[in-house]
């Protein structure tokens, strides 16, 4: 009886296996939409022989284990893939959104704004007397200022879109890491006595979703917990244990144990935080700094001829637009606080001053001369020299909070000519524009309530102001033409900055700036299709091996139901065979 009982017995565990196969393969069918499951199979193992009349006899069959059909190079390929690919998709919808604020297309861009202003001045050169064309100078300026600060402001907004959706991710993160922290303590308790395979697929998918915020390495240990780091080494997840993220201003802050803390803003290259990190920290203060390279030199090179002539008048007073910083420190040094005095050089201006009548009081003119490496404003101003020398009874000069004024009394006039020294525009003294940059630069407030100011002429050898004169806006014409040394940046994130010199017309740099937005753009986008078919081919590949195949599970569920079919018609026969037994008896 106990060899039949040994048949019964190896019945009974051939059913419960092929049942217990039957429910994997129906939790896998079940499963067949759920994302991120990961095909599941039982692993059937013979149990150990026993002896039985002087022989060893098989035991049948039981359950060992249920694994996951999982490739871990695959999974670690594809995830590190796609860590990528949202980096770089991230990167290309702000590159699009910047190459559309520089739309050349528009009426309002740049180029478009950069060539009236050139047509302004040529109008203007046409019939220097005239006020209409002054007004429309006078407006298309202002116009191209608003667009170079609705550039920089547009930028500006972007940028700081990338800050709150940074804050928002890393929040996220922080989120995912609590998530697979607990994930790995319930494993852990779960996997001493049974199998946490559904567990399992929930902390890859958490991995997943993590690596598409940031690139990380991940570490599983025997007892199944799952280490996670940064891809930089520093530990986000270990046991039940998670250390979060912080945004500290423009920095990502780790947070370890203890009070340690760690800024890894320049070590995330992956994931959409990379990506949102690469557009902050490179892209957009890179076009910030070329748009302000070309403002500024535009704002200078026209300053410095403007400053040059003179208007349909002189003038009663004027005060700079550039302020120093310390007055005292030579004008052509760093510590002047101008923001063009690296221009400055030695050199000279001369004053002309007209009486109430308009007629020149010295044929002559009063030279100012420059030593830019020793001259003051404070020098400029000296009550016993320079300015206030010439004519203290109708001229004075003062400084007030680091700008150069000048007045005339008792109905004189004044003007300048002839400055190699740059001197005057430095200081904002019959300028056109303000500012030094795309973020500051606007026209000269003086030239707005009189705009007979405009310099389309210049004062003569013998001081003579002539309202037919064109001299000075056939220049600031030719300006448009001529080559200049601009620089051209570059920011790599956790590098400083560089800057190398592209000599050229203004024009010229404006289009290679604008081109290389769309450069960038283009290469953005052709490197996340390449990554694109990568990830496609890589999930084919895992779905070969993790998906749920519904013809496969079909087979299986086939093939276990006519094992249990006959498990079961084991159990029969060996119930037969005891009756049969029994009735011998």
């Amino acid at each position: 009886m106990s060899g039949l009982g040994s048949i019964l017995d190896i019945g009974k565990e051939a059913l419960l296996a092929q049942k217990y196969a039957i429910d994997v393969v129906s939790h896998n069918i079940s499963n067949v939409n759920t994302p991120g499951y990961t095909r599941q199979s039982p692993t059937l193992m013979a149990k150990d022989a026993a002896p039985y009349a002087g022989v060893m006899l098989g035991r049948g069959v039981t359950i060992d284990e249920v694994i996951q059909n999982a490739d871990s190079f695959i999974e670690a390929r594809l995830r590190e893939r796609q860590t990528l690919l949202t980096a770089m998709s991230e990167e290309e919808v702000y590159l699009s959104a910047l190459e559309s604020i520089f739309n050349e297309n528009s009426g309002r861009s740049l180029t478009a704004q950069l060539t009236d202003f050139w047509n302004s001045w040529e109008d203007l050169s046409n019939n220097p007397s005239g006020m209409p064309e002054r007004n429309i100078l006078y407006e298309r300026g202002a116009f191209l200022a608003e667009t170079f600060q609705e550039l920089y402001g547009d930028m500006n907004e972007v940028l700081a879109e990338i800050n709150n959706v940074i804050t928002t991710g890393v929040d996220k993160i922080n989120t995912l890491l609590s998530n697979i922290a607990d994930l790995n303590q319930q494993i852990i308790q779960i996997e001493v006595t049974g199998n946490a395979n559904d567990l399992r697929d929930q902390r890859s998918s958490a991995l997943t979703q993590l690596a598409e915020y940031m690139d990380v390495k991940s570490y599983e240990h025997e007892d199944g917990n799952l280490t996670v780091t940064t891809g930089r080494g520093y530990i986000l997840v270990s046991r039940a244990d998670a250390y979060p993220l912080d945004v500290d201003g423009d920095d990502i802050i780790w947070r370890g144990s203890g009070t340690s803390k760690v800024t890894i803003t320049d070590m995330i290259a992956g994931g959409k935080l990379g990506g949102w990190l690469e557009v902050r920290d490179h892209y957009i203060p890179e076009y910030k700094a070329d748009l302000d390279s070309l403002a500024g030199t535009v704002i200078w090179e026209i300053n410095k001829v403007h400053s040059l002539g003179a208007g349909l008048e002189g003038f009663s007073s004027v005060t700079g637009t550039y302020a120093s910083s310390a007055p005292g420190v030579a004008m052509g040094t760093a510590a002047s606080g101008l923001s063009y005095y690296n221009s400055i050089q030695d050199g000279s201006f001369k004053v002309w001053l007209y009486d109430a009548d308009g007629n020149v009081v010295d044929p002559a003119g009063h030279t100012i001369t420059i030593d830019a490496d020793a001259d003051t404003l404070a020098d400029l101003v000296d009550p016993a020299s320079a300015l206030n020398s010439i004519d203290p009874a109708h001229l004075t000069a003062s400084e007030s909070g680091g700008k150069l004024t000048i007045t005339a009394s008792g109905g004189y006039t004044f003007g300048f000519s002839s400055d190699t020294s740059n001197v005057l525009a430095a200081l904002g003294i019959n300028t056109f524009f303000t500012g030094s940059s795309a973020n500051d630069i606007g026209v000269n407030e003086l030239l707005n309530s009189n705009k007979v100011l405009i310099a389309a002429g210049r004062v003569s050898d013998a001081g003579e102001i002539a309202a037919g004169d064109n001299t000075n806006a056939l220049a600031l014409v030719e300006l448009q033409d001529e080559r200049f040394s601009i620089q051209r940046w570059t920011y790599e994130r956790g590098s400083a900055a560089t800057s190398t010199n592209e000599t050229g017309t203004l024009e010229s740099y404006l289009q290679s700036f604008i081109g290389s937005i769309g450069i960038d753009s283009q290469s953005i986008q052709r490197a996340r299709q390449f990554n694109a078919v990568i990830v496609q081919e890589l999930s084919e590949t895992r779905d070969n091996i993790s998906a749920v195949s519904l013809d496969e599970e079909m087979t299986n569920l086939i093939k276990y139901q006519q094992a249990y079919a006959a498990a079961a018609k084991l159990i029969t026969t060996a119930g037969e065979m005891i009756d049969t037994i029994l009735e011998t008896v």
